[in-house]
């Protein structure tokens, strides 16, 4: 059991903070204060996202978010988490070169509705945006999609992920053999782009996990 005196005490610890635990289980900073006075108790689902917080190095380190822990405010009676957007474009067709840097805004989710489509820590969450047509009709051109950079295992779970290439990033569908481990890239525009089959897990290198796209309808 995850005692309130080992969390003060990770707290302590360089690069950790109370806002930035506080962001990392959406809620607002109040929360953790009266968690730390006791006046708060500790929920169980609360326990392995602190424990993530806590023990994550810091940094841009292998299965880390680039990025810090969004702000979270308050408008209304909601809270939301000022995602950051970058300038860097995951390709649906040729690969484009990953663009370290600071975000060029940042759009405001809900943290109860991020809540319920990961467990992760929120500071694994960024927006990037669809360049190529490799995903069409399901990613288009211009689409900003939020994707879960701490979800890296594409064995585990089919799904629409973010990768790395030799020649960049690329977002495609990957599935994998329940029986052999064996993994499959997938483009869903299938007439224009064939499928990488049989690969090792070991061979792709997968940066995240797409969970939501937003497009603009044209006028």
């Amino acid at each position: 059991m995850l005692s309130i005196e080992q969390i003060r005490e990770g707290l302590s610890q360089p690069g950790k903070s109370q806002k930035g635990l506080a962001a990392a289980l959406g809620v607002d900073n109040s929360q953790i204060s009266r968690l730390l006075a006791g006046r708060r108790q500790l929920r169980a689902h609360e326990i392995p996202m602190i424990l993530a917080y806590l023990e994550a190095e810091g940094g841009t380190g292998q299965g880390r978010s680039r990025t810090a822990m969004p702000e979270i405010v308050q408008i209304g009676g909601d809270r939301f988490a000022m995602l950051p957007v970058y300038e860097t474009a995951v390709s649906a067709g040729p690969g484009r070169e990953a663009e370290d840097g600071a975000p060029v805004t940042r759009i405001a989710f809900r943290t109860d509705w991020l809540r319920q489509i990961t467990r992760g820590s929120i500071g694994d969450l960024v927006v990037l945006t669809v360049d190529g047509d490799s995903m069409e009709p399901t990613l288009r051109q211009g689409d900003s999609v939020l994707v879960d950079m701490s979800q890296r295992r594409a064995q585990q779970r089919d799904g629409i992920y973010v990768i790395r290439t030799d020649g960049g990033l690329q977002v495609k569908r990957v599935a994998s053999n329940p029986v052999t481990g064996r993994i499959t890239i997938i483009s869903d525009n299938k007439d224009l782009y064939p499928p990488f089959t049989d690969l090792l897990p070991d061979q792709v290198t997968v940066l995240g996990r797409v969970l939501w796209l937003g497009r603009q309808v044209a006028s």
